[in-house]
């Protein structure tokens, strides 16, 4: 007997946030730039520390070779068996590092780029077919799963693009930062907001985040017997949290550290509040307090 999937409503999770429209365009737009790097910009230092531009594209092919092995074929070698987030964390920078020590001395930049074409097309297939709503998936940032599967693919894509901008930054080439691309990203990194809140029971009323330009969104959430949710309600707000979009994407997968988005940001009300929204990390890595 076929058992079927949970299905999402929604819920904690708020409104899908769709991805298929800019999966393609998104790795069409990465194999346009690294078609054009010549050696000095293969060896050049990304902000992914100790990575080069070689060793970071190298990653985003094991990215796509990992999802297709693990997730569409079953094969469990691909997947990191922790018990905890740090855990994960760690094992999982074990295992990219080990991939990337590996690969590197053995793919040349050309193979790399012939690789990343190749796994396009099958991983956006899979990732697409997907039932975007059963309850599928495990986005370790999002808080304790299952989570629905528009999610994890959205985490996806999140992935590849932070990786992308950290390329483009490292060969000085312009970022794709329109409405267009960047806009799933805040929003699925929203999405880490119920779980980075405190225990619901801290207050009585709504929090509102905003991010602003190039483009604007805002998110405002309610605690509730079952902890935070996303609501329309944005009156009596117990803290208000208004950031670039820039500084938002990058404090949350801890490309800048907790002064400087400090100095970004404009926050007004629960400092408890305040202070887990600055620090919401929607990518599995490092934690890097302030001085």
């Amino acid at each position: 007997m076929t058992t079927e999937p949970r299905r999402s409503d929604g819920g904690v999770f708020g409104p899908r946030v769709d991805v298929a429209p800019v999966l393609r365009e998104e790795r069409e737009a990465l194999l346009c730039l690294v078609a054009d790097l010549d050696d000095d910009d293969w060896h050049a230092p990304t902000p992914c520390p100790a990575w080069s531009v070689h060793q970071l594209t190298v990653h985003l092919v094991h990215d796509d070779l990992r999802r297709l092995s693990g997730d569409r074929d079953g094969h469990g070698g691909a997947w990191i068996d922790a018990s905890s987030f740090d855990e994960l964390v760690v094992g999982l920078d074990r295992l990219n590092e080990q991939w990337v020590e590996a690969m590197v001395p053995t793919l040349s930049p050309r193979m790399t780029r012939e690789l990343l074409e190749w796994s396009a097309s099958p991983t956006e297939e899979h990732l697409l077919g997907l039932d975007p709503d059963a309850l599928q998936s495990s986005v370790a940032w999002a808080g304790s799963g299952p989570h629905p599967n528009w999610l994890d693919v959205a985490r996806e894509y999140t992935e590849r693009w932070v990786h992308q901008q950290q390329l483009r930054e490292a060969v000085g080439c312009p970022g794709t930062t329109e409405e267009e691309f960047a806009g799933p990203v805040v929003e699925t990194f929203a999405r880490g907001l119920p779980a980075a809140l405190p225990p619901s029971e801290v207050s009585k009323r709504s929090v509102v985040v905003r991010v602003t330009g190039p483009f604007e969104r805002s998110w405002s959430l309610e605690p509730g017997p079952s902890g935070w949710t996303f609501t329309t309600t944005t009156d009596l707000a117990s803290a208000i949290v208004e950031l670039p979009v820039d500084a938002f994407w990058r404090r949350a997968v801890r490309m800048i550290d907790r002064d400087e988005v400090e100095q970004l940001a404009k926050c007004d009300g629960d400092g408890v509040l305040v202070d887990a929204v600055l620090d919401l990390r929607a990518a599995i890595v490092q934690d890097v307090p302030a001085a």
